[in-house]
């Protein structure tokens, strides 16, 4: 018998076995593939959008994901304690109706509605900084937010403008490097510093075990198509995130009134003008 013939012919036979079993796996890929993934599928979305004139001036990720659920709950104020961390305590503490709480101070003022939003405002025209540049008014926002016992960890800046010399700034909870929606921070900073902040943050309470297929983002971009509010806009980031829909507890008009419930993948897709829509599954 001669071995090292039979020695090639079972290499080159292993190599045939191989080479069929690279194209059944990858036909079945081809085969049984999501058409939402398909460059073609992204193509003609991204032509009917501009028949709306929708740009979209940024990658469309490519396939969908499995994320897990978040459960998340608003997190709550009291009165007092705003009132120690931002005065002092020498603030005067109104209320005025069940759901709403004053507190002055001179010549600033906090609205907290429901225990949950927060809205400073401060009224006091005197010239503190020069704004020179974004870095510099980030540095304002984290002086206001430390001096005030906030955790800035798991903020991040997802959008700014300036208009008339002032400088608009959006941030949003992050958790595990992905956006937590409903959640925002917002500011307007001017040459007095903070003259306004608006505040509705989410704690994470648990992550589930179990993951949740996310659609591919082509998808959501679909849902665009004869959305008015979207006519005429460039968007310019999609990325997935964590969507808390206080409608789903029946919350419509005020999310202040919700309490808990879970955060789902979803898809963020952003404007070039700051305004985003969250698109999830379901």
């Amino acid at each position: 018998m001669d071995w090292n013939r039979s020695k090639k012919i079972l290499i080159i036979a292993l190599l045939m076995a191989n080479i069929l079993l690279f194209f059944y796996l990858n036909y079945n890929n081809i085969r049984f593939r999501d058409e939402s993934e398909t460059k073609q599928f992204r193509n003609n979305v991204i032509s009917l959008l501009k028949d709306d004139k929708i740009k979209i001036d940024t990658d469309i990720p490519k396939k969908g994901m499995l994320l897990p659920s978040v459960l998340v709950e608003l997190q709550t104020s009291d009165a007092e304690e705003l009132n120690s961390t931002y005065f002092g305590g020498k603030g005067k503490i109104k209320r005025p109706s069940t759901d709403r709480t004053e507190i002055s101070y001179k010549d600033e003022y906090i609205n907290l509605v429901n225990n949950k939003r927060i809205y400073y405002e401060n009224r006091k025209f005197k010239k503190t900084y020069e704004l020179r540049n974004l870095d510099e008014v980030q540095g304002i926002v984290e002086e206001f937010m430390t001096r005030r016992k906030y955790d800035m960890r798991n903020m991040a800046l997802s959008y700014f403008a300036v208009e008339d010399g002032k400088y608009i700034l959006n941030y949003t909870k992050r958790f595990e490097n992905l956006a937590l929606e409903s959640s925002y921070t917002n500011f307007i900073i001017d040459e007095r510093g903070v003259a306004s902040m608006d505040r509705l943050w989410l704690n994470v309470i648990d992550k589930s075990d179990t993951e949740i297929y996310l659609s591919p983002a082509s998808e959501a971009l679909l849902s665009l198509a004869d959305t008015e509010d979207a006519y005429g806009k460039t968007i310019t980031k999609i990325s997935p995130c964590f969507y808390f829909n206080p409608e789903d507890q029946g919350y419509i008009e005020d999310i202040t009134r919700a309490v808990k419930g879970r955060a789902i993948p979803a898809w963020k897709i952003e404007y070039s003008d700051g305004d985003f829509v969250v698109v999830d599954n379901y």
